[in-house]
């Protein structure tokens, strides 16, 4: 803590203070607060430090030839900067297994990594870096042309990879407009999935740019529905892997979860007896997880042997078919919409129109078992024939689930949820009607 406050107070406004040229006091500075360092460090005072001995520099940083930078904690480096000659960035970010939890060292964009230089391990390069000779760099990194003239004519593509041991697993992302969440999602499986494939049905904005950037398969593809558009994806992509992980845009996957796929899709597929795993999911509202309110636990089949598993027909709130044997599997998926109130009210809205044709229509889809057939039996059976189903829906999520204990985040959530409940009643009582005048 002493440490700490002296850094904060003392030493850091001495270091952005210092002369233009003064490396060798910056360099004294931090290695008086316990940043390991060669004698010929440079970083600029635009550099931000929050520990010298957990290092994160900021844009346009030069670490000098022969530099050694070890940290306890995962090292960031901004964009455009430099590590030049024989520099080595170097983390003992590891679980206590002995396995990586995270990229242990992250490079932001149009960086220049020079010749003999060694950034591991589990390094994160994002697009535009440039990689010298002889150069060490264990993890994932993005692919790059290889350009000579004015202007510049392409001679081949390249891609750099001290070693990429296979996952086995593929991961489809159904998307359309998810710019705002579609990097958290690609962030939590680029580093480890063998491909990833973004199927977009339309975007205007930048998500298929995203996509490419951080080196996903980007397929277009008109939206046929959300059961059918997955199921497209299923049948037709062309797959290597022998197992599959759908994951929608405003999701991600946690280190637990990850470390229990690998586990289970290294072994041979004919030794493992379940063709598809339920994965338990957590959603966050208004930037609280909600812990009740009948929405945790919630299981979803979402990973599974190809050809093994595919989406009933339904409009919307579709589950997953299995051919064998389900199990379950420990760790997470968040679940959080970043677009705002204004996108999730209006994809609810959405929804209750589909939900309404559902239940207008008296649409009874079977499932071949599994956690959500007798929820899918109530649903149909009993539930229509409840009066003022909003109400019964506030009830059973605020008390019968418990989603007081949530707070004010929970009664919120309740009520919202409780309204789109009642959208679906008026609508089909609206579809009903025009059905009748017809």
């Amino acid at each position: 803590m002493v440490r700490g406050f002296l850094w904060r107070n003392v030493a850091r406004p001495l270091f952005r203070l210092t002369p233009h040229n003064a490396y060798p006091a910056r360099t004294l500075i931090l290695r008086c607060f316990g940043m390991r360092c060669g004698k010929w460090l440079r970083i600029r005072r635009s550099a931000w430090i929050d520990k010298p001995w957990n290092i994160r520099a900021g844009d346009r940083v030069i670490i000098g030839d022969h530099t050694v930078l070890l940290a306890e904690e995962p090292i960031t480096i901004g964009s455009r900067c430099v590590i030049s000659q024989h520099a080595m960035l170097l983390t003992r970010a590891m679980s206590h297994e002995g396995e990586d939890t995270r990229e242990a060292v992250e490079i932001e964009d149009n960086c220049w990594i020079a010749a003999d230089t060694a950034v591991l391990p589990g390094a994160h390069l994002e697009t535009g870096a440039v990689v010298g000779a002889r150069a060490l760099v264990e993890g994932r990194l993005p692919a790059w042309k290889v350009c000579t003239g004015e202007p510049a004519v392409t001679h081949g593509d390249r891609v750099l990879h001290l070693e990429h041991t296979s996952s086995n697993i593929e991961i489809i992302i159904p998307v359309k407009n998810e710019e705002l969440n579609l990097p958290h999602a690609l962030q939590s499986v680029m580093s480890w999935a063998d491909r990833v494939w973004v199927v977009d049905s339309g975007s205007t904005d930048r998500t298929m740019e995203i996509a490419r950037e951080y080196g996903a398969e980007v397929v277009e593809q008109a939206w046929l529905g959300f059961a059918r558009q997955k199921n497209w994806a299923i049948d037709t992509l062309p797959f290597d892997s022998d197992w599959v992980f759908v994951l929608d845009a405003d999701e991600a996957i946690d280190d637990e979860l990850r470390t229990a796929m690998l586990a289970i899709s290294r072994r041979p597929v004919d030794d493992v007896l379940e063709s598809a795993y339920s994965i338990n999911r957590y959603l966050v509202f208004l930037g609280h997880r909600i812990r009740h309110c009948g929405y945790y636990p919630s299981w979803n089949v979402r990973f599974f042997k190809r050809d093994k598993a595919r989406y009933e027909d339904r409009e919307v709130h579709e589950h997953m078919m299995v051919e064998g044997l389900t199990g379950a599997l420990p760790g997470h998926m968040s679940h959080e919409d970043r677009r705002g109130l204004t996108a999730y009210i209006a994809k609810h809205n959405h929804y209750s129109t589909l939900e309404a044709r559902e239940t207008a229509e008296a649409h009874k889809s079977e499932l071949a078992g599994g956690p959500s057939r007798g929820r899918r039996w109530i649903r149909q059976h009993i539930y229509p024939r409840l009066p003022a189903k909003w109400c019964f829906r506030f009830l059973w999520m605020y008390v019968l689930r418990l989603g007081i204990l949530d707070g004010l985040t929970g009664l919120r959530f309740c009520l919202l949820i409780s309204f789109y409940q009642f959208l679906i009643g008026v609508k089909a009582i609206e579809i009903q009607l025009q059905e009748q005048s017809s």
